[in-house]
């Protein structure tokens, strides 16, 4: 179940320029400096911008560490490919850094999709949310009661879910549905709760989106934005299964990450490809799934598939 034709040559390590990268990532006397060039550049890029990196990852630090104890559920035990090396982190998605770097690198990402325009961070981040609920919109039937964004991280795409899904709830006069995020990383939860002073997510769970814990057929929307890229092909198939598990019938899921077929990522240059493959364990796997077909074999039908930006896509279908 493979797209290889579609991927960027940097992602393939069966080839010269990936399996280059691939050897340099595994030799840790090559990885440190790399992880530390990685993150110098996102830091001063961000900075550069308006994005003030360092102090508001001291302000969420502070803020959320009362509350991590409060947002781990016993029981939950991350999987052993969610320890890894994510985004130049050692410690991957596990650790207070990159749970209070969240949010400013996610403003950063949307900064570097439209480089060209003079955009502030808030700008930036409305028009990739507005290109992604346009997606969505046309698949929505009757009220949507239920909401779940899958790997919400520390709640950027949630939040803006939320206030999207609530201005259309009260123009159509319905009420406002009931979202959940869900993150299997306790200190993501915990600078989400901080994040959402408007009380607009009912629910911050912990747990993982393969064993959500949550009834079937109790959804009517599933979030899965900017994920898959994370998640090894078997994690990705379980994920699926899940969300398919979990959907009512006519229920939708919408997934938004890399487009294998942007031009942008197919032509990135080896500097950049080899900071972003070092920052991006599974990233090989994900432009290798053939992600609509994947849909199709756990039950999904109507996919559409369009670009939100020049880098990422939107895949938006029905149960």
């Amino acid at each position: 179940m493979t797209n290889a034709a579609a991927s960027p040559r940097w992602a393939d390590s069966s080839r010269g320029l990936g399996r280059l990268i691939e050897t340099l990532i595994g030799i840790s006397v090559f990885r440190r400096p790399l992880f530390f060039q990685a993150r110098q550049l996102i830091i001063r890029t961000a900075e550069r911008n308006g994005i003030p990196w360092r102090q508001r990852r001291e302000e969420l630090r502070l803020a959320a560490e009362p509350l991590r104890s409060s947002s781990t559920s016993a029981g939950v035990h991350p999987p052993d490919y969610y320890i890894a090396r994510f985004h130049a982190y050692e410690q991957g998605n596990l650790c207070w850094q990159a749970a209070a770097e969240a949010e400013q690198a996610t403003d950063a990402m949307a900064l570097r999709v439209w480089p060209d325009q003079q955009l502030t961070p808030v700008e930036a981040q409305q028009m990739l949310r507005d290109a992604i609920h346009a997606a969505v919109e046309p698949l929505l039937n009757g009220v949507q009661h239920r909401v779940l964004d899958l790997g919400c991280s520390v709640g950027v795409s949630t939040q803006a879910l939320a206030r999207w899904l609530n201005s259309r709830a009260a123009q159509r006069g319905e009420l406002s549905p009931e979202l959940i995020g869900l993150d299997l990383s306790p200190d993501m939860l915990a600078v989400a709760r901080v994040r959402d002073r408007e009380a607009l997510v009912s629910e911050w769970r912990h747990a993982a989106a393969e064993a959500t814990g949550l009834a079937a057929g109790s959804i009517d929307l599933i979030s899965l934005q900017f994920v898959c890229h994370e998640l090894p092909q078997q994690a990705t198939h379980a994920v699926l299964k899940e969300a398919a598990r979990l959907l009512r019938p006519g229920g939708v899921l919408v997934m938004v990450d890399q487009d294998p077929a942007s031009s942008v990522l197919q032509r990135l240059p080896a500097p950049v490809a080899t900071l972003l493959k070092s920052t991006e364990p599974y990233i090989e796997q994900y432009f290798s799934l053939d992600m609509p077909l994947a849909l199709q074999q756990e039950g999904f039908r109507d996919l559409s598939i369009s670009a939100c930006d020049p880098r990422h896509r939107v895949i938006a279908c029905l149960r």
